[in-house]
């Protein structure tokens, strides 16, 4: 199967873009919906590409229609128009003037005549074929005649609005009036069908642009939700569920706060589309808040699958929480009985005592609710100060002062009990900490009676070695044994005194003379014993020292010994023909000696943690085939430990690198006692 990527980079770039196609379709969609209100897209018009052969263009003179039979009404209405009747009146007459339109028209009533035409003059008596004639040579035309029963015109869709319409007929008489409208369709005039052709040759080109992107947009708003609900928990290498501090909020509180935040989003919604927009604006409007509503959709969704895939949806609901909470008053039933007794008590004491004080206000009940109230009071400060009595005990003794003992005086019921078993508890503490420092002390004895066992017999075998090399023996393999039993005593002799040493600094049995010593001398004194051993292997060192002297309080010769045993570990274990990085680095209060070098053997994936290779006998190389002990290490971080600084070691793959902290007080020239464990 593919592995699949839940890095955050990932997860990252598919929140980012199921945000982006969540915008996307948004703003596709109503651009979609905008098109279709105005008439730009219509079923009908699928093709349509001119403004004059559109629905939008047909909708448009609807409306120039609706216009005009409320302003003919007006018109005809003269002086009983109020003040509403006049301020429309007005801005029809502003819309119909003749020199500020493309909508000509020729209405009849009765023997009167109404137009908008600069040459003709209202009242004046026209000839209705000659009138049509000259609404058509505008370019579209309406011959709408209710005396000889005609109707006629060149504009698609118009006939339904004269006769489909239940609501038409109540603005156009079907009895007794001509109406001929005649359209320029030129659009001389930069009236609002001039504005209206103007946006639909804008918005009419989008339509093909907005359902491929609706379509692109929903196919990838569906992936990435699907890949952000696989990823969501999940990270790359570990199969275990990784929750975020959002999911510690209740299931209950994360479903409201998403019906909550989604309706209050849904409103804003319905309170946009309530507006009038401009096309560009409701645009920009729908993408932000579409934007905002999917992030908080996906804080509350994702969180909710982390918590399915983590099967801690339920466990992390009030329903359980409270469920757990009656089961464990019923399982504790003495403690928690009494608890709801005394609170049962307090309040049946509390309603009387307020009801004789405040209802049939008695002086006496008034005394008496006070007196309850200050033996309440007392009695919860008495266990305020038992229980912080008892913390500051237990305090004391995670500290590290275990032979501390709670006062009981004055501590009653549970709380006296508590303290008595913590107390003994500190007791059995103490026993438990002199028992494991008598062990280590019998085993650091043990180790060191038999290394000194050990010496007697080693240091013969070490003598007749050389004497052996001393003869004069010509059988070559006899030589080879020779030279391994040297080698090999050698090691012995090297690994018992190294024991030896482990045990003293481990138990602490070691006297340190304390004085300021001079880093930056002491690791070019080592780095020039170990030149001939590093060229060697043609290990290359690379240096980073300040120029100044470093001092640090120290024991020079131990701390000798430390740097050495990092020096000797590189000489030991280091790749051929690699670097080793050393670095004196000072920061604000300490002093950090670092040195870093590639492995020659790979690294006990065993021994995979850095700090155990710190402790006794463990070693890097799990076939313990390269020399060394397995104690040097340990040795030098018991010693740097002693000496009151930090010894630190990390790995990463085959890279090693050792450090040792120490606090920079070089400036303290101040005599200090030697310090002896």
């Amino acid at each position: 199967m593919e592995k699949k990527s839940y890095s955050y980079g990932m997860k990252l770039t598919g929140l980012i873009l199921h945000l982006f196609f969540t915008v996307i379709l948004t703003v596709s969609i109503y651009l979609l919906v905008v098109l279709i209100d105005k008439n730009i897209m219509d079923i009908v018009d699928i093709g349509t590409t001119d403004f004059l052969s559109s629905g939008y263009y047909t909708k448009c003179i609807q409306n120039k229609c609706d216009n005009l039979s409320e302003y003919l009404f007006l018109l005809q209405k003269g002086e009983e128009r109020n003040s509403e009747d006049s301020r429309k009146y007005l801005r029809y007459t502003d819309e119909f003037k003749s020199e500020n339109t493309n909508f000509c028209f020729w209405y009849k009533t009765g023997d009167i005549w109404y137009t908008n035409q600069p040459d003709a003059e209202e009242y004046e008596v026209f000839d209705a074929e000659s009138v049509l004639i000259e609404a058509k040579s505008l370019g579209n035309y309406l011959n709408y005649d209710m005396e000889n029963k005609a109707f006629s015109t060149d504009i698609k869709g118009l006939s339904s609005y004269f006769f489909k319409s239940y609501n038409t007929q109540v603005f156009w008489p079907t009895e007794n009036v001509i109406l001929i409208i005649g359209i320029d369709t030129q659009l001389s005039e930069k009236d609002d069908l001039y504005d209206a052709s103007v946006e639909y040759n804008q918005l009419h080109p989008w339509i093909k642009i907005a359902i491929a992107a609706a379509l692109l947009s929903m196919m990838g708003w569906i992936i990435t939700l699907v890949y952000l609900t696989l990823a969501a928990g999940k990270r790359d290498g570990e199969s275990e569920v990784h929750l975020t501090f959002f999911d510690k909020l209740k299931t209950e509180m994360l479903i409201t706060g998403f019906v909550m935040t989604t309706g209050e989003l849904i409103l804003l919604i319905v309170r946009i589309n309530n507006k009038e927009w401009e096309v560009a604006g409701l645009l920009v409007a729908s993408g932000t808040v579409s934007l905002v509503m999917d992030a908080l959709f996906l804080l509350f969704f994702l969180s909710i699958v982390r918590l399915m895939k983590a099967e801690r949806l339920w466990e992390n609901s009030l329903a359980c929480w409270l469920g757990k909470g009656i089961s464990k008053t019923f399982q504790n039933r003495k403690a928690t009985t009494r608890v709801i007794l005394l609170f049962s008590l307090h309040m049946l004491i509390g309603f009387f005592l307020a009801l004789s004080a405040f209802y049939y206000r008695n002086i006496i009940g008034i005394i008496l609710l006070l007196l309850f109230c200050g033996a309440e009071c007392y009695l919860l400060l008495r266990i305020a100060v038992a229980r912080y009595q008892i913390l500051r005990g237990v305090e004391e003794i995670r500290q590290g002062a275990l032979d501390t003992e709670i006062d009981l005086e004055g501590l009653h019921g549970e709380d006296r009990r508590l303290a008595e078993a913590i107390n003994n508890m500190g007791a059995g503490l103490v026993h438990a900490v002199d028992d494991s420092i008598k062990n280590e002390r019998i085993k650091a004895d043990l180790i060191t009676n038999v290394s000194h066992d050990i010496k007697t017999p080693l240091t013969s075998i070490v003598n007749y070695v050389n004497l052996l090399k001393i003869e004069k023996i010509e059988n070559e393999r006899v030589q080879g044994y020779i030279k391994i039993l040297d080698e090999k005593a050698e090691r012995l002799k090297q690994l018992t005194e190294d024991l030896v040493e482990a045990s003293k600094v481990s138990s602490g049995n070691v006297k340190l003379d304390m004085q300021m010593i001079d880093l930056i001398e002491l690791v070019y004194q080592t780095a020039g014993e170990f030149n001939e051993k590093f060229e060697k292997k043609e290990l290359t060192i690379v240096t980073k020292l300040p120029n100044t002297s470093v001092l640090i309080w120290a024991d020079g010769r131990q701390l000798y010994r430390v740097i050495e045993n990092l020096y000797n570990n590189v000489a030991k274990y280091a790749m051929e023909k690699t670097r080793v990085y050393v670095e004196v680095a000072l920061n604000d209060t300490n002093v950090v000696f670092s040195i870093k070098n590639v492995s020659e053997k790979e690294l006990a994936i065993e021994n995979s943690n850095a700090g155990d290779l710190t402790e006794r006998f463990i070693r890097g190389d799990s076939s313990r085939t390269t020399e060394g002990s397995g104690l040097g290490l340990s040795i030098a971080k018991n010693l740097t430990i002693l000496m009151g600084g930090r010894f630190d070691i990390s790995t990463d793959g085959d890279l090693f690198k050792a450090s040792i902290t120490f606090s920079g007080d070089g400036g303290n020239k101040q005599e200090k006692e030697e310090k002896s464990v």
